[in-house]
């Protein structure tokens, strides 16, 4: 008798009902993903007039219900003929800082209390320590908006298909941000990288090749790519990772807190230390292994674990891979950066540090045009990345991914200590392998420990790779949270 094939799991039931999505702001869940994207940061008024500006606002933001309804037939149409439909698009997100929601009349209070909480309200630039926004990231070397909390109230996420439709919308918003007494305090384009480098970051690596999938909601997960994970964790008022979602007031339902670093790249300083011979190596390690190595994916998008010796080429950006059998990290070194923010099946980390439970959206754009191929010299143009992060807890994604994960050198193969902190070398007298190279803080005078069958190569560090030049904590609230201020 032929025995039964095992069938699938069933799908899971839907994360949001269709009343959910037309509240849920567009920029976080769906995702803008246009090529032209502006930031507009600016004070709200006293009094009444901040609810009067967002109310006129209110009426401008796109909601997931639409954001995701285009994506879906931009996406169809390519599938079915091989190029993007003559659609196009012009969506406006809002957040408010802190100190935004205080001019609004929010009681920040009303924040489940405990680390996001106090991250919130307190502001990017006053946990400086916490994050280690240090040296050249200190707050004190950030663009004036930024340095104080209270000095940017709220943020206007602007992205279209077509330059000219942005630039008529951006224009029509600053007018009416100074026509109701806000300011403009800072504003800058970004835009997606000009051809060869289209869909890549400054440093040449296909961007945004893993985003974390939502249980119920958008494509799921297939083979050995990292589980959906709950709702909550980027929306609130659902349920998250850990459980239940705790009793919020109708202003927090449905939304979500917005990370925002403007992230200088020193493209220069890369392409020196990818280039910079590593001594007794054996077997030597190529400039271009070891640039993929310290990304832990091949410029391309393929990733180390699955393609160890050479870039496959477009089309490879695979996720269905994990670090459990490179534990030491000869293929992928441990301080590899998509590794060091998201370890996967890694040995060490849960629990408690359950990769699941610090997982963000991520929506950055690149600012500034490219550096020569070639170049060696800097060129005097500033350029990087808008890093733009949505999740429901401040401080245990985002904070916790930086400063536990990407800036401590002993993460993940040092100890950790039984009671929660940082991670402490692996053993007296051994160093750990060492931070991100790419995003950590705080590099100076730190070292990459390379595994090879032969032995161990450190790779000193002179700086970092990355400074932070402005930055602050957002929250964006749904369209019916919006009514409510405003009102």
């Amino acid at each position: 008798m032929a025995s039964t094939p095992p069938q699938p799991d069933p799908p899971p039931p839907p994360a949001f009902n269709d009343s959910d999505l037309a509240s849920i702001q567009g920029l976080g869940i769906a995702g803008f993903r246009k090529d032209h994207q502006e930031l507009i940061f600016f004070t709200l008024p006293a009094g009444a007039s901040a609810k009067t500006l967002v109310g006129h606002l209110l009426p401008k933001i796109a909601s997931a219900q639409d954001v995701g309804g285009f994506n879906r037939e931009f996406s169809a149409y390519r599938a079915a003929h091989g190029e993007d439909p003559k659609i196009t698009a012009c969506w406006v997100g809002l957040g408010a800082s802190a100190s935004g929601l205080e001019k609004l009349g929010v009681n920040l209070s009303e924040l489940p209390p405990g680390a996001g909480h106090d991250a919130f309200v307190a502001g990017m630039a006053s946990r400086a320590t916490a994050i280690q926004d240090v040296g050249n990231s200190a707050p004190a070397n950030w663009h004036n908006a930024f340095r104080t909390r209270g000095s940017v109230d709220a943020l206007l996420l602007v992205a279209a298909d077509e330059i000219g439709d942005l630039n008529e919308a951006v224009e029509s918003l600053v007018d009416l941000i100074t026509e109701h007494d806000g300011q403009v305090v800072f504003q800058e384009r970004g835009e997606t990288l000009p051809p060869p480098l289209t869909g890549h970051e400054h440093f040449g690596f296909k961007d945004g090749a893993s985003q974390p999938a939502i249980q119920g909601y958008g494509p799921q997960t297939i083979g050995g790519e990292p589980p959906p994970v709950k709702a909550g964790e980027f929306v609130l008022g659902f349920a998250d990772q850990t459980g239940p979602p705790p009793a919020l007031s109708p202003v927090w339902q449905g939304g979500s807190f917005l990370i925002f670093r403007r992230l200088r790249q020193d493209v220069v300083a890369f392409r020196a230390l990818a280039k910079a011979p590593v001594p007794a190596a054996d077997p030597p390690v190529t400039s271009d292994s070891l640039a993929a190595k310290m990304i832990g994916r091949w410029p391309s998008g393929a990733p180390l674990a699955k393609y160890p010796n050479a870039d496959p080429g477009p089309n490879h950006e695979d996720n269905d891979f994990g670090f459990l059998s490179d534990d030491v990290g000869t293929v992928v070194p441990t301080w590899a950066h998509i590794r060091k923010v998201n370890p996967r099946d890694e040995t060490q980390p849960p629990p408690p540090d359950d990769p699941s439970t610090h997982r963000m959206i991520r929506r950055g754009i690149p600012f500034g045009l490219p550096l020569a191929p070639e170049a060696t010299q800097d060129d005097g143009v500033e350029r990087g990345l808008h890093f733009i992060a949505l999740v429901a807890d401040v401080a245990r994604q985002f904070e916790f991914v930086q400063a536990t994960w990407a800036d401590n050198e002993n993460f993940p193969g040092g100890a950790k200590p039984a009671q929660g902190g940082g991670y402490t070398p692996p053993s007296p007298g051994v160093p750990g392998d060492g931070p991100d190279p790419v995003i950590g803080e705080g590099n100076v005078g730190k070292a990459l420990q390379l595994h090879q069958a032969s032995g161990v190569r450190p790779i000193p560090l002179a700086g970092d790779l990355v400074t932070v030049t402005a930055g602050e904590y957002f929250f964006c609230p749904s369209v019916n949270g919006l009514k409510i201020l405003t009102t």
